[in-house]
Formats: C-alpha cells, sequence, structure tokens
C-alpha cells in the first residue's frame, strides 16, 4: 500500500517512516513531503494519505479542505496531537475519513487505519454510485411517465393538464405550461395562454385558477418571464422574486404563494417556440442545477409532444380541406354544369332555341370559371405563390371601379351605393387588379345580406403611414359567435348556402400578401363594416387641394 506521508516536523516524519517498517505481512512504501504544495505533486498512484494540519503553507481545517480538493479520489487519515483532537474529529465531519493521535501511534494501528481508510472511501464511493444510479434510474422512469402522458392523445388541453400534475412537487411546488396558440412560433411570439397548470395541494390549484381566470392579458407583458424565455430561447432562474413583478407575469399569485424563485424552460420544437413551462418554489426553495438539468429535459419532451400534436391537427385540417374541396367541386360545379348540358341538349333538340339556350349556357360556364379560379386563388394563397405586383395606386380609382361594377345590380336590389373618399387620400402600395378583386368580393358579400332600401359605403381616408378603404353596409350584421370564422375557407353559417364560402378567405389572403390588415366591426342589429388597411405609398405626394 502506497501512503503518502505530509509533514513538516523531521523527528515526526522519521517516528511514522520507522512503525510503517516495523508493520507486519503487507509491505508498505511511505513518500514523506513537508508541504502542501508538494504533497499535491505527489498525490498520483498514492492509496491513502496521512496529514499534519499544522504546514508552511496551510493551517487548520483550511489544511484539509486544500488537500480534499486536490485528492477527490484518496482517502485522507489526519494526524494530530493531544491538545487538538477536537480539531480532528471536525476534520472527520469536513471529510477526512479518520484520525489518529500523535502520542498513540502504532505499526498496528498505522495499518489499521490506512485499511480502514480506504475501504470506507470504496464503499462511500459504492454507495454513490449506487445513489446516482437510482437517481438515474428514478429520472429515467420520471422522464418515461412524462413522455407517456404528453403522447397519450392529441387533446393538448387534456395531455398537458395530465403533465402538468407529474411535475409536482418533484420539480417545484406549482407548474404552470403555457402554449402558443394561433401564433407563428416565432422567437418574438407573445400570444402565449396558459393551458395547465397544478400545484401541491388543491387549494393552491383552486386560487390559481381563479386568478388566471380573472386575469390573461399580463401574461403579455415583454417583461414577462414566459415572454422572455420564449423570445430568447433559454432557460431563466430568477431568485429574490418582487411581488409586483410576479403578479405582472402571474396574476395574483404573490397573494396565494410565498414565491422565492422561478424557473421558466422555453419549449422549442424544430425550431420553433410553441410554449414555456414555469416553476415555481416557495417558502424560500430554491432550484438545483440538476432540477434545471431535469426541468429542461422536461421541457424537450413535452415540446416534442406539443409539436406532434400540432401536426396531427394540420394534417386533420388539411384531410378537412380535401373533402370539403371535394364537396365544392362535385356540388359547386354540378349546378352550372348541369344547366350548360340542359341548354346543349334543348338545342340538340330544338335547334331553333339556339338564342334563348345559349345565354344559359354562358352564364353556367361564368360561374364555373369564376369558381374555378376563386380556388386556384386559394391554393396560391396557402401555397404562399399568390402573386401581387404592388405599385402606387389611387385608390379611389380603384373603389369607383368597384362602385361602377355593382351599380346595375344594386339598383336591382334597391340598394344605394355610396362613395365616400376623402379628396386628398395619397396612394396605397398596391396590385390594382388584385385589390380590385378583394374589395370587389367585399362588395359582392355585402349586396347579398344588405335587404332592400338600404346602403353601402365605400370610402377611403389615411391613417398616419397607411391607407384605410371600407366597405360598410346596413345589413343585420354579423353574430359575434360567428366572427372568428368568417375568413376560413368553405365556412358559411349553416342557415345559408347561397356561396361557396371563399370570398372573405380570398380578400385576407391578398390584404395578406400586400403586408396589410383587414378589420371587422360588426354590432349586432346594425350592419358590417370591413376595413382594408394598406401601406401608403412613398413615392408619391399628396394630392394638391381642387
Amino acid at each position: 500500500m502506497k501512503i503518502l506521508l505530509v509533514e513538516d516536523n523531521p523527528g515526526d516524519a522519521r517516528l511514522f517512516e520507522e512503525l510503517v517498517r516495523d508493520i507486519p505481512g503487507q509491505p508498505y512504501a511511505v513518500t514523506t513531503v513537508g508541504s502542501l504544495a508538494n504533497a499535491a505533486l505527489s498525490l498520483a498512484g498514492q492509496d491513502v494519505v496521512f496529514l499534519d494540519l499544522s504546514l508552511p503553507d496551510a493551517h487548520g481545517l483550511g489544511t484539509l479542505t486544500s488537500m480534499l480538493a486536490l485528492a477527490r479520489q484518496t482517502p485522507i487519515v489526519v494526524l494530530t496531537g493531544n491538545v487538538d483532537e477536537q480539531v480532528a474529529i471536525d476534520a472527520v465531519k469536513a471529510g477526512a475519513q479518520d484520525y489518529v493521535i500523535k502520542a498513540e501511534i502504532t505499526p498496528s494501528l498505522i495499518a489499521k487505519t490506512a485499511r480502514y481508510a480506504v475501504e470506507r472511501k470504496l464503499a462511500d464511493e459504492n454507495a454513490r454510485r449506487l445513489a446516482k444510479a437510482d437517481a438515474a434510474a428514478h429520472r429515467a422512469r420520471f422522464m418515461s411517465t412524462v413522455t407517456a402522458a404528453i403522447t397519450a392523445s392529441f387533446d393538448l388541453d387534456v395531455t398537458l393538464a395530465e403533465v402538468a400534475k407529474l411535475l409536482v412537487p418533484l420539480l417545484a411546488e406549482v407548474a404552470m405550461i403555457d402554449v402558443v396558440r394561433d401564433g407563428n412560433g416565432g422567437a418574438s411570439d407573445t400570444s402565449a395562454v396558459r393551458v395547465a397548470q397544478a400545484a401541491t395541494t388543491e387549494h393552491i390549484s383552486t386560487l390559481l385558477a381563479a386568478a388566471a381566470h380573472r386575469d390573461t392579458s399580463r401574461k403579455a407583458d415583454p417583461r414577462s418571464p414566459v415572454v422572455v424565455a420564449m423570445r430568447e430561447r433559454r432557460t431563466l432562474h430568477l431568485t429574490g422574486v418582487n411581488a409586483v413583478e410576479l403578479d405582472q407575469a402571474y396574476g395574483d399569485i404573490a397573494s396565494i404563494v410565498n414565491v422565492s424563485s422561478i424557473l421558466v424552460t422555453p419549449l422549442v420544437a424544430r425550431e420553433r417556440v410553441v410554449g414555456a413551462i414555469s416553476y415555481l418554489r416557495c417558502e424560500g426553495g430554491q432550484f438545483s442545477h440538476d432540477t434545471r438539468v431535469l426541468a429542461e429535459e422536461v421541457a424537450e419532451r413535452i415540446a416534442l409532444g406539443i409539436d406532434n400534436a400540432t401536426l396531427y391537427a394540420a394534417a386533420q385540417r388539411a384531410i378537412r380541406g380535401r373533402d370539403e374541396l371535394l364537396a365544392v367541386v362535385s356540388h359547386d360545379l354540378r349546378n352550372p354544369l348541369n344547366i350548360v348540358t340542359l341548354a346543349l341538349q334543348m338545342i340538340e333538340r330544338e335547334p331553333e332555341t339556339l338564342q334563348a339556350a345559349l345565354p344559359r349556357a354562358k352564364r353556367g360556364v361564368d360561374r364555373m370559371q369564376r369558381l374555378i379560379e376563386d380556388l386556384l386563388d386559394v391554393a396560391r394563397i396557402d401555397s404562399g405563390t399568390l402573386r401581387v405586383d404592388a405599385v402606387p395606386l389611387e385608390v379611389a380609382g380603384v373603389i369607383d371601379d368597384a362602385l361602377e361594377q355593382h351599380r346595375a345590380l344594386a339598383a336591382t336590389k334597391r340598394i344605394t351605393l355610396l362613395r365616400e373618399v376623402a379628396h386628398d387620400v395619397r396612394d396605397a402600395q398596391a396590385d390594382r387588379h388584385r385589390l380590385g378583386q378583394a374589395i370587389a368580393n367585399l362588395v359582392g358579400n355585402a349586396l347579398k345580406f344588405t335587404p332592400p332600401g338600404g346602403s353601402i359605403r365605400l370610402g377611403a381616408e389615411e391613417r398616419g403611414a397607411h391607407v384605410v378603404m371600407w366597405i360598410a353596409d346596413t345589413g343585420p350584421g354579423i353574430p359575434p359567435e360567428h366572427v372568428a370564422h368568417i375568413f376560413d375557407r368553405f365556412w358559411q353559417p349553416e342557415q345559408r348556402r347561397d356561396g361557396v364560402g371563399l370570398g372573405l378567405a380570398i380578400v385576407k389572403g391578398i390584404v395578406d400578401a400586400h403586408g396589410g390588415s383587414i378589420e371587422v366591426e360588426s354590432p349586432p342589429g346594425a350592419g358590417t363594416t370591413f376595413r382594408i388597411v394598406l401601406p401608403m405609398s412613398t413615392t408619391t405626394s399628396k394630392p394638391a387641394l381642387a
């Protein structure tokens, strides 16, 4: 057995070496150094260290602390005098394997102490390895449970609620999951909403649910840990949390639980931010490094589950879209096709009906052509290939074209068309054909819903660096529950089926392609106003006053 003796007293060192030579049986080799610095150079290959706490370059328990840092795998036995026994006991508590009093040292004591020190060190290492293995097994079981929960269903509201329950109390006293909804998943997306939360007690869970219900808007605060973690795509660890800042980020939580530390892990899948998980420790609790690593691994699994559920939902929407498209093609193309077929049969049987049948057939062909063009436009919008050639465009001319195009139909329905274009409105940066198509769709939609004797107003004005065009009717308005769906393709209220349901979807696609936005205002029973907001052209000056 190789012994490193760290002793600066030459007499004590010689005595120790002589006693080692007197040990019967197993041979021992002693290397003696007189300072901590020399001990560091001689540690390699040693089985045990006998350490005097009083050295030229170290003294007291600081000597042991330094040696423990140097000899992580080598057991240390402290050498001490009679009056320093308490110091030796403290050294054992600090990490030494044992101690011997110099005045009582014997060959057998050295042998026994060295052997026991090595055995205890091995036992400690084995215990640590077993504990580490147990912890790894527990961690693996936990991750397996989380994975099973997040993949149990594609219904995120159900799966995330179950996952949140698994995160407490192992990771924290409170866990909250926010998911990006109706956003693009970019780093700057702040549209995450709370979908699940759990706490160590049912009472706290109930209070948190009530607080979240009272106020969900504050989570969009750009200073919120959730928003920062998603924007910067990094884990946040906040300690000494200020109650006011906490309330701004998570509602009235500070008044419910005594939060001492927050850990927020972003949920990132396929380079897309899909949400974040917030962990709250209470009553002075803090997050360890191991907890943070585990929380980040959990975030990876949950983000993958959310992404899979999102992809599944997109696939289901695509299937529904395909089915809707087939239904549209089979239903809405069949009617005009039947008209053309009947007209041709009439001409075949009675050639003299040619003059009467041809206009009917032409209307059927025109209707099929419009439907095919709408379907192609929707396909271009979905694929991002809708072509827009934006140039400085006088919006008054586009509105005048729409008025002229629909004047005859409006007169037939006894609906008044009104022009309200500001005389000094600047040009918009737009594609004349596509913008005219969008306005025509909105006017045609307004004509469907405006009763006889009503009116439709077309106007334009400036709003900052944008030009706003509006189409306002005096129809019955849109029910509030329908507003969120009016731009969905193929969507129409169940009580109506007088079109394909592509017009407003195409309008929104055209406006989006221009980098603009569309607004809807529809008070119940007071008509509907659509506003198209487009960038103002920067290459044209304000029209001169007449």
